[in-house]
């Protein structure tokens, strides 16, 4: 234990699985996702909100490209750097908790699960929400064992609410924070009593206060745009759909073994079965990490779940796993080796299998879309003055970030009048008056637009390689005359 006593080996430790994994995911050389190319684009005009998803990662994305350009590295580069400040910060959380106050060691068990964590090594490929939502987390459940552990300093509550305001602004599954709070108030008296000492009515009042002032702008711009995301959100959720109910809930429950990893979900399951011999703290985290994946199974009963709705989960998981594992070393520490041993390797497997598979390839929406974004661009050459108009936001987003020579404007194709992404949000069909156009269809024909146009002409069928000899064709139109 005394090896990894030190909040230094902590740090190099993180470091060095920061750099192997940077290098094995350049060694993969996966062009952007449709999501990630959407999220860029929406960096290029940071604002306080977004037709699916609240602000923060355009402003992740548009902080790590200003400092070192539009790279696809560089796009992506903050979410392994989020996540190993996330497992910093678990770290000096599961210290807080332990009971062996002299030794880091439990830091650095809880470090090394997080980010040797399956989901992570997966996640810390790419950039998406989740990588800001679990290190705001990080810090709301650091500040809030900070505050259990009798240190009520304005600095930690402060570090509370800005740490959850933040977190709410990359993705609303916070709130699920708060509910496992309330559910823990309710149903243990012990927790109940407990918090009641170090949150007083007027620090929950000022948190809630300073919470509001924070996302007021993003309230705002959601008041103004018809509360168009969370509409978003509830129709993702798609509750009161038709689901398969047992087999979405049993295919949810077991994608938890590959986001967590199978030895330390089943030392979560465990615990939770000792839940009258844990301390406080651990009962706190109890219901911080179970009441989000019972909530998501019970959603993905009733309608559907993605594997990672219940990510959050994993931040207190981790930390109560770690527990766990210091009340059993060294007699047990077998099951520790075992954890690691299964993280490195998802960790070197997950990039390379961007290279190296056997025909099942999980990066198909990362496949030919800078050599279709090539195609556009050559075609583009002739028409530089033309509007960019497409009918699919995945060609949109992948043509803006891939095409060499940049349109001045675009048009997202919007045949129904509904709103259905951000760039149907903030475009409008009106920009063609007066112009031509090049649309990027990924429709076969094009009913759905040439009464639109005087003259409508197919230039040019291009194809994106999505896989081995999996071709997907995209027709190229010229649009001149827009009518109404």
């Amino acid at each position: 234990m005394k090896n990894y006593s030190s909040y230094y080996f902590i740090v190099f430790f993180l470091s060095v699985v920061f750099i192997l994994r940077t290098c094995l995911w350049l060694f993969a050389d996966l062009d952007l996702s449709f999501d990630e190319a959407q999220y860029w684009t929406w960096s290029l005009n940071p604002a306080w909100g977004y037709y699916s998803k609240p602000p923060f990662i355009s402003w992740l994305i548009n902080g790590f490209t200003f400092l070192c350009g539009d790279s696809e590295l560089c796009i992506r580069l903050g979410s392994p750097v989020l996540h190993s400040l996330s497992a910093y910060f678990i770290a000096l959380t599961a210290c807080n908790f332990s009971r062996v106050k002299s030794s880091k060691f439990v830091g650095f068990v809880a470090a090394s699960i997080w980010i040797l964590m399956p989901g992570i090594s997966l996640s810390s490929g790419f950039i998406s929400t989740d990588v800001p939502l679990l290190f705001f987390t990080s810090l709301v459940l650091w500040s809030l064992s900070k505050i259990l552990y009798n240190e009520k300093s304005f600095i930690n509550y402060l570090i509370f609410c800005l740490s959850f305001s933040l977190g709410f602004l990359s993705k609303y599954a916070i709130i699920y924070f708060i509910i496992a709070i309330i559910f823990a108030l309710i149903l243990d008296r012990a927790i109940y009593k407990n918090l009641k000492k170090f949150f007083s009515l007027l620090s929950l009042i000022l948190i809630s206060l300073g919470f509001i002032i924070v996302i007021f702008q993003h309230l705002n711009w959601n008041y103004s745009n018809s509360f168009i995301t969370a509409q978003h959100t509830l129709s993702n959720a798609n509750i009161g759909g038709e689901g398969n109910s047992f087999k979405n809930l049993f295919k949810f429950f077991f994608e938890q073994f590959f986001v967590f990893g199978p030895i330390t979900l089943l030392i979560l399951i465990a615990t939770l079965f000792k839940y009258k011999k844990l301390s406080t703290e651990e009962k706190i985290l109890i219901f911080l990490t179970f009441t989000p994946i019972i909530l998501v199974m019970a959603q993905a009963f009733i309608s559907r779940a993605h594997a990672n709705w219940a990510a959050i989960a994993y931040v207190p998981g981790t930390v109560l796993v770690a527990l766990q594992i210091e009340k059993i070393w060294p007699e047990r520490k077998n099951i520790y080796y075992g954890i690691i041993s299964i993280g490195v390797g998802f960790m070197l497997l997950i990039p390379l299998f961007g290279i190296y598979n056997l025909g099942i390839d999980p990066y198909k929406k990362n496949r030919g879309w800078s050599d279709l974004g090539l195609e556009i661009s050559n075609i583009y050459l002739s028409y530089p003055n033309a509007v960019l108009v497409t009918d699919d936001r995945r060609v949109m987003a992948e043509a803006i970030y891939y095409m060499v020579n940049k349109p001045n404007k675009w048009v997202r194709w919007n045949a129904d009048g509904y709103i259905h992404d951000h760039y149907e949000l903030v475009t409008k069909h009106n920009d063609l008056k007066g112009k031509i156009g090049l649309m990027v269809s990924s429709e076969p024909k094009n009913n759905h637009f040439v009464a639109s146009f005087e003259k409508v002409t197919l230039l040019k069928s291009i194809y994106r390689l999505a896989g081995k000899a999996k071709n997907r064709e995209y027709k190229v139109w010229l649009l001149e005359g827009y009518k109404n």
